[in-house]
């Protein structure tokens, strides 16, 4: 089986660190606002793909997080400043939602689900590894990534430092920290302020009291359920920087290891009227609305119709489109008819193997449904999470 490694910038074969096991991170959600389009393009995306990979027989260990706290005072933390509500509330009532939302879509819950906010030991073990590695600094109680220690930092994203510095500030990165030895330098830890504000959370670590910084979080639950090295790590690419960037800089110098990941695999963004389906704009497409109206199956059809890694745009009349062919399909497989021979497995398979192309997997099935036997045809959409 062959994807598309970003890290490489081509296509690749699966690489296991352990034979016929495969560990996957995909980076999760932070909770608030959720589910949109975006959010279930690359869970479900990820599902397809470690349902492809049981049925061909890896055993799975997948590891998703829930971003509930972060260094920043924006996404989550303004969210319950806004409500008047604590972080802890705010982000187990959007996390129960997201977990509806996706148990609808058939998704496969990961065997590690891990919330940031349990996990700060193990963020604190991480960061102390980073000082004594020399990797890191103190300042005032925070502390910092040095990436001019980090010779092959931008390897992931390929960018020029101008073009990281403009990305940073556009995820408001602390870019303008006085403290920091360079601009792009990654905070592990931001130190507790005097009056903390209740939505503010604050933890205790041998720097002082604090909480930890957004990417330090991803590479401490990835090496405490998965281990130092790791075979996929997913998620929208919208992450590669300055997220992944760090994870890579982070776990690697934290642990003397490398590749932190063998694979690098990232989902296209989902638009709507023209931008960006995001929060911030309010361009939202729910899960939950679409799924009054429509079935589980008919939104997986949508979202698997498109590759995983493009770019696209989500347009009002998509979703009747999709129901209608996934109805189509439907009734076809529901049909008594028993002496339909061909078997499509071998074609289905050779489509999803170059480069997880499910949306010909998919029109494959729908332009033959009426020539493909229907048990054949309704088992490789179960693979793919199809509810038949």
């Amino acid at each position: 089986m062959k994807t598309y490694n970003t890290l490489s910038g081509k296509l690749e074969e699966f690489r296991t660190i352990k034979s016929n096991k495969l560990k996957i991170y995909v980076c999760g959600i932070t909770p608030y606002d959720t589910t949109h389009l975006g959010h279930a393009f690359t869970y479900i995306t990820f599902d397809a793909l470690i349902r492809y990979l049981k049925y061909k027989g890896y055993e799975i260990d997948y590891t998703q997080n829930v971003t509930d706290i972060n260094d920043r005072d924006n996404d989550i933390l303004k969210k319950a400043k806004e409500e008047n509500t604590s972080w802890q509330k705010l982000g187990a009532y959007w996390t129960k939602k997201f977990l509806n939302d996706m148990s609808f879509l058939n998704w496969t819950m990961p065997n590690n689900f891990l919330y940031a906010s349990k996990q700060i030991d193990n963020m604190i073990i991480l960061i102390q590894k980073l000082l004594k590695n020399k990797n890191a600094y103190i300042v005032r109680g925070s502390v910092y990534l040095d990436i001019s220690t980090v010779k092959d930092y931008g390897k992931l994203s390929k960018l020029s430092k101008n073009e990281m510095l403009k990305i940073a500030k556009e995820f408001e990165e602390d870019t303008d920290n006085p403290d920091k030895k360079n601009p792009l330098d990654i905070t592990l830890w931001r130190k507790t302020p005097q009056n903390n504000p209740l939505h503010i959370p604050s933890f205790s670590s041998s720097f002082g009291k604090g909480r930890p910084g957004w990417h330090i979080e991803c590479s401490a639950m990835a090496i405490e359920t998965l281990g130092q090295q790791i075979d996929i790590h997913g998620g929208g690419k919208d992450l590669i920087f300055p997220h992944h960037e760090a994870e890579i800089a982070q776990s690697e110098n934290a642990t003397k290891k490398k590749p932190f990941s063998n694979f690098w695999m990232h989902t296209g963004q989902v638009g709507y009227n023209g931008q960006k389906m995001s929060k911030s704009l309010g361009n939202l497409v729910m899960v939950s609305s679409l799924s009054k109206k429509y079935s589980s199956n008919a939104i997986r059809f949508l979202l698997l119709s498109n590759h995983y890694r493009g770019d696209w745009e989500f347009k009002d009349d998509d979703m009747d489109k999709a129901a209608q062919k996934m109805t189509e399909i439907e009734k076809a497989l529901g049909s008594n008819s028993t002496n339909l021979d061909i078997d499509p497995t071998n074609s289905l398979e050779e489509l999803i193997e170059n480069d997880l192309n499910i949306p010909a997997a998919l029109e494959l099935i729908y332009q033959k449904i009426s020539e493909i036997n229907p048990s054949k045809a309704k088992y490789f959409l179960t693979v793919l999470g199809f509810k038949i």
